[in-house]
């Protein structure tokens, strides 16, 4: 089974919002902090899967979202969200990214979507006429507001949805994991529930060899969760319990890789660029083994020489880089 990663544009944040969740960045700075962003990719993957057909994992962003004001206008999100925040080339959209490798819109058979967020869920309407399968607690909390103010789910990337598929995790335990579903029937595409980052947040294991989390992590860095911590809207004490049930199952299967959809870091353009061809050849795994060795001690404890840090712009400019 094949799996190719889908780079749909990229996301301008702020560097405390990936890092500074142990270190008091509040989300008071976040919606302030205008000095210190960095850009981040958006990767959504594609599966051939050999009887359900190419099956999507998210979906990125649309070019109606970076057109900002006229999708979001008269919505809160209107002034949430920076008019610049994201940046899509044409060749990155979903229907180029997919016409790369021969393949429709209307040719993906499902979709599966780690959380509602808007980088993830942009183009969905694309796929109307196939289901979408997500976590049940992340459909039942489709219409809250987080913080009372910013919708989960914004109701015009995902109006045309009609076949949804709320995932329970009744199946066998999995790793650190107390419950699992298989989405297909045959073992091979597995979905685990990572809440925290959002109610019902869900990341995808494929032949026990690839784990795709969505935002339950952003970069693999972010496994040393006692260490490297992204700030939280949702329950922190959840996005920490789903984070060390991910450590189990690293343990439990030594090979896994983990792919997350914004990893900035060159571990994750490295296993990007290896799975061109929809396969991780054994260089590239060596590689990705030993980067994690020299990364992380047994316990996933992060080598102190590697914690992130911000890099100003040479230009002096707002937009720097993550070290």
């Amino acid at each position: 089974m094949k799996i190719y990663p889908l780079r749909i544009g990229r996301t301008k944040v702020p560097f405390g919002q990936f890092y500074g969740g142990l270190h008091g960045f509040s989300l008071r700075e976040f919606a302030a902090d205008k000095d210190h962003f960095i850009w981040v990719p958006i990767h959504a993957y594609l599966i051939e899967h050999p009887t359900a057909g190419p099956v999507l994992v998210d979906t990125g962003i649309s070019p109606e979202q970076v057109a900002h004001v006229d999708y979001y206008r008269g919505s809160i999100m209107e002034h949430v969200m920076d008019v610049d925040e994201y940046d899509l080339p044409a060749d990155q959209t979903m229907p180029a990214q997919l016409a790369r490798l021969g393949y429709r819109p209307q040719d993906i058979r499902a979709v599966i979507i780690t959380h509602f967020h808007e980088d993830h869920v942009g183009p969905l309407n694309l796929f109307a006429h196939a289901p979408v399968y997500l976590g049940a607690a992340e459909y039942a909390a489709r219409e809250e507001k987080v913080f009372g103010l910013v919708p989960l789910a914004y109701p015009p990337s995902i109006a045309a949805i009609t076949d949804w598929r709320p995932i329970e995790f009744t199946g066998p335990a999995v790793g650190g994991f107390t419950g699992s579903a298989d989405l297909f029937g045959d073992g091979s595409v597995l979905a685990l529930p990572t809440p925290g980052h959002s109610p019902g947040s869900t990341s995808v294991l494929v032949d026990h060899r690839f784990l795709l989390t969505g935002d339950a992590m952003y970069t693999i860095r972010h496994l040393a969760v006692d260490q490297v911590r992204a700030i939280q809207t949702g329950d922190e004490g959840q996005y920490v319990d789903s984070v060390r049930r991910i450590q189990w199952l690293r343990r439990q299967f030594p090979e896994l890789v983990i792919l997350t959809a914004h990893d900035h870091t060159d571990y994750g353009a490295r296993l990007v660029a290896g799975l061109a061809d929809g396969e991780l050849s054994d260089a590239d795994l060596s590689w990705a083994k030993s980067y994690e060795r020299a990364t992380f001690d047994e316990l996933a404890n992060l080598n102190p020489a590697r914690l992130p840090r911000y890099v100003p712009a040479g230009d002096g400019g707002g937009v720097g880089h993550a070290a």
